[in-house]
């Protein structure tokens, strides 16, 4: 069994760029002279779009794997951009961001409310006078939580440049005590059926409480959007994307 960070080539098969999402956080947190930090960049997909838009980008990420490809991704596009590796619930790097920023879900990795509470605080010690914490999380799913445990559904089939098209089956277990969520990917080809399984669990964090969780580590809830267009939030809505400040 493997994380979905040990390979950064795979990970960026699920994970390619998205216009809607780099476009709002490179006008919400880029430009020229902005201090920005983004906790989780993973290989880069928003780090290195902010870098070139003129922001002074600093990308934090537990795996050294997303790291490297990361910083080869900065190289590749000529940009300068900073990589440290870093737990985004205990980091001190004793300066301050104009915007800090958690994309992709990121957020969702933090389990329990200790968890949330120490981020949430060592980003608000890091975010400068007006600064603001950008991110995006999925709205919880009644339809894919309730699956049975165990039961398969296609995830999708992306083409791989060695390996040809690669499809994704997942599973999914959840835990309504804990909020947890725990996939289940199985990644098969045409010639090798389940060659590469990733688990991966992350919290589900409703909309009720998403303030609650935010007002208890000083910080609140400024804008919170349905999509990245800056759509309202309704009961259609797939994400929350929101903005923040120190309260």
């Amino acid at each position: 069994m493997h994380s979905l960070y040990d390979d950064a080539e795979l990970y960026d098969l699920v994970a390619p760029a998205d216009a809607a999402m780099e476009r709002f956080y490179v006008e919400a947190a880029g430009g020229p002279g902005q201090r920005v930090l983004e906790l989780a960049c993973g290989s880069g997909r928003f780090t290195v779009p902010l870098a070139a838009s003129g922001a002074l980008v600093i990308g934090g990420d537990l795996s050294e794997t997303m790291l490297a490809r990361a910083r080869a991704a900065a190289t590749e596009r000529g940009v300068s951009a900073d990589f440290v590796a870093l737990d985004m619930r205990d980091f001190v790097l004793g300066r301050h961001f104009d915007a800090i920023v958690i994309a992709a879900n990121s957020l969702m990795h933090l389990h329990a409310r200790a968890d949330f509470a120490r981020a949430f605080s060592a980003i608000r010690q890091h975010l400068a006078p007006g600064g603001r914490l950008l991110f995006d999380v999925f709205v919880p799913s009644a339809r894919l939580l309730s699956l049975p445990a165990g039961q398969r559904q296609l995830l999708g089939v992306f083409a791989h440049p060695r390996l040809g098209d690669v499809t994704i089956e997942e599973t999914i277990s959840y835990d309504p005590i804990t909020q947890v969520s725990r996939a289940d990917w199985y990644w098969s080809t045409a010639d090798h059926r389940d060659f590469h399984h990733t688990p991966l669990e992350l919290r589900q964090i409703f909309p009720q409480e998403l303030p609650l969780l935010l007002e208890a580590s000083g910080l609140r809830l400024l804008e919170r959007f349905g999509d990245f267009d800056r759509g309202p939030l309704t009961a259609a809505s797939q994400r929350q994307v929101c903005v923040c400040a120190a309260a």
